[in-house]
């Protein structure tokens, strides 16, 4: 299977994690400490591995990214 069989609710899952991964999001524009921004980066991480073993994929923010893209046509 590939991220583009998967069903619609699990693509979004992964954009939402993929969201949460930017910088921005992941240090709060700057506020939060490194030590912090690395326990939501590897949160997110953890998030990510385990949706894709649920779904049997392996995929990449940038197949999310271009994937939402592709929606917005």
């Amino acid at each position: 299977m590939t991220f583009v069989n998967i069903p619609e609710e699990e693509k979004q899952k992964f954009l939402r994690i993929a969201s949460r991964l930017s910088p921005e999001n992941l240090s709060c524009d700057g506020e939060l400490s490194k030590r912090e921004t690395n326990r939501r980066y590897q949160e997110c991480l953890k998030e990510w591995r385990e949706l894709e073993k649920e779904n049997g994929i392996k995929t990449s923010e940038d197949e999310v990214w271009n994937w939402w893209m592709s929606t917005r046509v």
